[in-house]
């Protein structure tokens, strides 16, 4: 059995290669923009791809199939205020910018890491 997986997760997801998990076993790496084809002996299988911390839900796949990844869109704009937050917070020595970032950050980490990624079938 054969599934495509695109990768498509923009300038922020995209600085370094996602793992591709095939029924819990890591079968490549995929970079942004690349197309990873994944094998398993069955004719169904399960697809989780992660990068570092952040993972996926799973996804049931069949031979032939076509599937996406992208970044989900609740946490990245979280993500990117933490990051400001901090980096404001360093430069102007406000308190309110350091807390501001790491309420982001913290948010992302605990609720977002596990659902960092969106795989789909196209």
């Amino acid at each position: 059995m054969e599934v495509h997986v695109n990768r498509n997760t923009g300038p922020l997801g995209g600085l370094s290669s996602i793992k591709v998990n095939v029924n819990g076993e890591a079968q490549g790496k995929l970079k942004n923009n690349d197309v990873f084809i994944a094998a398993a002996p069955e004719d169904t299988a399960e697809i989780t791809v992660n990068q570092s911390f952040f993972y996926s839900n799973s996804l049931t796949v069949n031979d032939g199939d076509q599937v996406e990844v992208t970044l989900n869109k609740k946490y990245s704009p979280l993500f990117v205020v933490g990051l400001l937050g901090i980096i404001l917070g360093g430069l102007t020595k406000a308190i309110l910018f350091h807390a501001v970032g790491l309420i982001c950050l913290l948010i992302v980490l605990t609720i977002g890491a596990k659902n960092w990624f969106i795989i789909k079938k196209r």
